[in-house]
């Protein structure tokens, strides 16, 4: 788990054992978390917000204060194991936010495998075009500026 610059060791499985890279930080905002939370399908409430409905909507589950607050991280945490009946379950996945265990929404179990997480999010995966979604325009730098 990363906070303020340090690392945290976690309760994890018991076969656990440390991996080679033990930590990749990528950073955003919550502009950036909150989607990729929503594209995860967590926060999700069975009766959209209206103008109606306002009093029965108390108690949604996404609240963006709640979900991204200042300061807000998304932790994913994998594992080595070693002792395990199929090599599928080899590697294996906890997933942190604001370093509380958030339960995989296909399973709702806080501990998943590798591979069942890429499983689970293949499409995504594969349909993302990063390369054209994350290029920047090409600027003329040449251009003189008028002011």
């Amino acid at each position: 788990l990363w906070s303020k610059g340090q690392v945290f060791l976690l309760a994890g499985p018991s076969c656990s054992k440390p991996i080679s890279s033990p930590l990749i930080v990528q950073v955003g905002h919550a502009e950036t978390l909150q989607p990729l939370l929503a594209l995860m399908g967590y926060f999700k409430d069975d009766e959209p917000l209206l103008a109606n409905n306002y009093a029965r909507q108390a108690h949604r589950k996404f609240r963006s204060g709640r979900i991204v607050p200042y300061a807000a991280n998304l932790v994913f945490v994998l594992y080595h194991c070693d002792h395990v009946n199929a090599s599928q379950e080899e590697y294996q996945v906890q997933l942190l936010l604001n370093e509380k265990l958030l339960s995989f929404q296909y399973s709702n179990e806080t501990i998943s495998t590798y591979t069942d997480l890429k499983d689970y999010y293949k499409d995504i995966l594969e349909n993302c075009h990063f390369k054209e979604e994350c290029e920047l325009p090409t600027v003329n730098v040449t251009a003189v500026d008028e002011l």
